[in-house]
């Protein structure tokens, strides 16, 4: 598999993460020995990061992910994105706001057999919880911490 291929597989995964276009497509894009490093800092294998994929695709709804910039190199591919999502029912540790947010964020994606075996994401979650209302009003403005 060359650069291109591998960037474009990120694409179209990233893109389709938390909705229906990827529900039943998990295994085009995933390796069977696949670990993610998804939010909170825990490991999760492909079964488990499924399920919790699904889980925000019923709390963020729309939910978008757009790929701005890639680069490859060896076996891994890192996507610059935003992620643009209103919250329709609650989060682990997020009520439900019923607000928009948007973020930007990167992952670092290795490949193994033409499909990504190890996945690790970083969005800025200070930002998206700031914007859901869920930290106290001053805390965030415009992407700057307030200081105090």
């Amino acid at each position: 598999m060359n650069k291109e291929q591998a960037k474009q597989i990120s694409k179209e995964w990233h893109e389709a993460f938390g909705t229906a276009a990827l529900k039943d497509n998990y295994d085009k894009y995933l390796h069977t020995d696949f670990k993610a490093d998804f939010f909170g800092g825990q490991q999760l294998g492909k079964e488990e990061y499924a399920i919790q994929d699904q889980q925000f695709a019923k709390a963020l709804h729309p939910n978008k992910i757009t790929v701005i910039e890639q680069v490859a190199e060896d076996d891994k591919v890192i996507s610059l994105m935003t992620w643009e999502a209103t919250q329709v029912r609650d989060l682990p540790g997020i009520p439900n706001s019923g607000k928009s947010f948007k973020v930007k964020g990167f992952a670092i994606d290795y490949f193994k057999d033409e499909k990504v075996v190890k996945h690790f994401p970083l969005f800025d979650q200070f930002e998206m919880m700031g914007q859901l209302g869920v930290l106290p009003d001053g805390v965030v403005k415009h992407g700057q911490i307030e200081q105090s």
